[in-house]
């Protein structure tokens, strides 16, 4: 008999349960916030439960170990946060052809409001691109019990489950009931079937058929779940997706409205087209709640228009909610009150007060010491009469993101300054990024850089750990994320075998000229050079 206990969780704590619960078999991740936390939870179950995690070197290496481990059936949980999905469409277009075999669950960690992302990505319409299905909870409680149904659901329809959350989620804590037993891994083996997982041109629109198919027998099945419900009565409805719903609660009181009806949507890909229809029918009028872009709003207006529905619909593209950064409670209590002329609010929120809904975020790149070292570099390039050009990746360099002349996606400066420099540029051109970058995605760029002649200035600031996101270890630290001894992969080896010829290896030290000489050395030529600069460790 499963023992259940109560405990008091917040959202990443609860998906980790949710997958323990769920006989997950691999874990992986490549470091990123909001999502990184539920990996850590589960580091700390893993020797417990005998599951295998670890921080992969990006997150395609991630999901195509995720992939691996379906197709020899088992239970697999894949984690990115948004501008880390974006790394992982490659893969998962042609995944979603060929029928997964052991459950393959995807948590994806959006972040509204862009508190520790370069943008403010919207990660929802991927769901339509890559035809896969796509839940958001609406509390710790519910992301435990769908982190669990998404496995089954994976296994049930043969495809791959994403399961989106939000930094404010991942915060949020609420009472949950667990099952605290150690659950059986499942395998339900691996068996060669000819063509299942291997799509080429003369089978893929078959495939793509298939997977249509698959996708009607979702859309059946969203109809049928709990996650969506309507409650209440009323000619005036509000629908509700995902965390959204939480707040929209928070603001209106567990009881729906006299005058209102309310649809909580959990599954927002493919959308429930029966439950929608139903409550547009008993609507003339619908105001729409979500966060970011109006992804549900457009689908269901859609779905009015093929309906012949006469409804009136209100929300983002309507100037009722905000469709920019997080949606605070306020301005969900702002809507209401356009949408419902006597709308008395069960607990009110102000707008000076947003800052108590702001999620926490700590900053793990205090210290840097970044300032110091391009000081060190500006002072080689001023005393050669050089004016220099910096382009920086994400991660601890936002600490002087003043300074750069650019920046972009993770692994991106190379190719970036190499472009600039490429197109004629006089002033010398510097690509800056950290050594967990170095692993994730600028190896190709070294390559593509040495093969064309390039001759920018390669820096890499190395703190030896992926500082930005909580200190996790990386191909060059010679721990694993279990805290196994691991190999150390060298960035100095690594670099000459792609065929830099001047590399460099420096350690940081404000008091010492040699960080100064060592960029007047490498500013003094128009050679690609690679300087590695051992930063301070940050804590």
């Amino acid at each position: 008999m499963t023992k259940i206990n109560t405990q008091l969780l917040n959202g990443d704590q609860a998906m980790a349960y949710g997958a323990l619960a769920s006989g997950v078999n691999l874990v992986t991740c490549y470091p990123g916030s909001p999502s990184s936390g539920t990996v850590e939870t589960l580091i700390e179950s893993a020797r417990d439960y005998d599951i295998y995690v670890e921080w992969s070197s990006n997150e395609k290496v991630a999901i195509e170990m995720g992939i691996g481990a379906s197709i020899a059936g088992r239970r697999a949980l894949v984690c990115a946060k948004s501008v880390g999905m974006n790394l992982m469409i490659d893969p998962l277009m042609v995944l979603n052809l060929t029928p997964v075999n052991g459950g393959l669950v995807i948590l994806l960690g959006d972040d509204p409001g862009a508190y520790g992302s370069q943008n403010d990505q919207d990660t929802r319409p991927i769901a339509l691109m890559l035809e896969m299905p796509m839940l958001e909870p609406a509390s710790p409680a519910e992301g435990y019990d769908m982190m669990q149904e998404a496995f089954a659901k994976s296994e049930e329809f043969g495809t791959a489950v994403i399961i989106r959350e939000t930094r404010s989620f991942t915060q949020q804590m609420e009472s949950v009931s667990l099952a605290t037993d150690l659950f059986p891994k499942i395998n339900l083996g691996y068996e060669r079937e000819s063509w299942r997982f291997v799509p080429v041109p003369k089978n893929a629109v078959e495939k793509h058929r298939e997977l249509h198919a698959r996708l009607l027998k979702l859309s059946q099945w969203a109809d049928s779940t709990p996650y969506n419900k309507i409650s209440g009565a009323g000619r005036r409805g509000i629908v509700a997706a995902g965390f959204a719903y939480q707040k929209l609660i928070d603001i209106m009181g567990k009881e729906a409205s006299a005058e209102s009806q309310m649809l909580k949507l959990g599954t927002l890909y493919p959308l429930p087209e029966k439950v929608i229809s139903k409550f547009l029918a008993d609507c003339d009028e619908v105001l729409i709640i979500e966060e970011n872009e109006p992804f549900v709003e457009t689908q269901i207006k859609a779905l009015a228009y093929d309906l012949g529905s006469r409804v009136k619909i209100f929300g983002k593209q309507s100037g009722h909610v905000a469709r920019e950064g997080e949606l605070y409670r306020w301005q969900i209590q702002q809507a209401l009150s356009k949408f419902f002329p006597r709308f008395v609010p069960s607990k009110s929120y102000l707008q000076e007060n947003e800052v108590n809904e702001i999620p926490k975020k700590e900053s793990y790149c205090i210290n840097a010491g970044y300032d110091e070292v391009l000081d060190a570099l500006e002072a080689a390039a001023k005393s050669l009469g050089q004016k220099l050009i910096l382009v920086g990746d994400p991660g601890c360099l936002v600490t002087v993101a003043e300074r750069l002349d650019a920046k972009y996606a993770i692994g991106s400066a190379i190719g970036v300054a190499d472009g600039i420099s490429k197109a004629g540029a006089d002033e010398r051109i510097v690509a800056l990024f950290g050594d967990s970058a170095f692993f994730h995605t600028s190896i190709p760029a070294i390559c593509n850089v040495v093969h064309n002649r390039s001759d920018i200035l390669m820096v890499v600031l190395d703190n030896k750990s992926t500082a930005s996101t909580g200190h996790q270890p990386h191909p060059g630290m010679d721990k694993n994320a279990m805290g196994q001894d691991a190999p150390a992969l060298s960035m100095e080896q690594i670099a000459r075998t792609c065929g830099v010829e001047h590399v460099h290896s420096v350690h940081y030290n404000a008091l010492d000229s040699n960080l100064i000489n060592v960029f007047r050395e490498t500013l003094s030529t128009r050679e690609l050079s690679l300087v590695i600069v051992q930063t301070r460790p940050v804590n």
